[in-house]
């Protein structure tokens, strides 16, 4: 009997050992697929959003400071550009636009680009937070007012509510569409405010990129003048 007893207690102190080996290799396990779900997750995260972009000069770039619907890109803040291979850089002349359909800010239906063809669209992307484009509006309400041969078409972000209020504010006549956070920046590469980009009739990039409000100015008077010439590589 005791023999008996004895074997009970060893096979019960190897359950004990075993069991507590089991959940620690458990535990560990787990562990790594928490790392390795967050890194999948910080992955999307910035496909969906892109890190902060570095500052350009005269232009805004759009942070969870000033964009609090985005914070969750605030995670990535500390992140070197270098280590990502999204294309940050702008889309380059000859390049096809992109095309995309959003809900107007007017809420009548949704604009797609590919509905434009057949005319010259300035493309500009903005948000009612950036003080630079704020500063430009002025003069792009007045190009499309002076010169509607060419379609000129925001793309803006955050709170519906927010943006009519700043398009009210500032009398805009010009269509402005919403994406909802980088989704259409992401495919014209760049994740700043102001940028633009001239298209032509074909839905070909003229020109590269204009960044900032002096460079969208400058491209607001070659346009004018009549001076932009397509380089797509036919």
């Amino acid at each position: 009997m005791k023999d008996v007893w004895i074997v009970v207690i060893v096979l019960g102190w190897v359950a004990i050992l075993f069991g507590a080996w089991l959940g620690w290799q458990l535990l560990r396990q787990n562990g790594r697929m928490l790392m390795r779900m967050e890194e999948i997750e910080k992955w999307l995260d910035e496909l969906e959003f892109g890190e902060p972009y570095a500052r350009l000069p005269n232009a805004a770039a759009e942070t969870s400071a000033a964009s609090d619907d985005d914070g969750r890109a605030a995670r990535f803040g500390n992140r070197s550009l270098a280590r990502s291979k999204i294309n940050r850089d702008g889309l380059k002349a000859g390049t096809p636009a992109p095309d995309f359909r959003l809900p107007r800010l007017d809420g009548r239906g949704e604009l797609s680009l590919s509905e434009l063809l057949g005319r010259r669209v300035l493309l500009v992307f903005s948000s009612p937070s950036c003080g630079p484009c704020n500063e430009l509006v002025p003069q792009l309400e007045e190009f499309h007012r002076e010169h509607p041969e060419f379609e000129l078409v925001m793309i803006s972000k955050g709170e519906p509510k927010e943006n009519r209020a700043k398009a009210k504010e500032q009398e805009l006549t010009f269509p402005v569409v919403l994406q909802q956070h980088w989704e259409i920046s992401r495919l014209y590469a760049m994740f700043a405010t102001p940028i633009a980009y001239l298209i032509d009739e074909s839905g070909i990039i003229i020109q590269d990129v204009a960044a900032g409000v002096e460079p969208i100015r400058a491209l607001l008077r070659e346009a004018a003048k009549g001076t932009s010439r397509s380089t797509a590589v036919r």
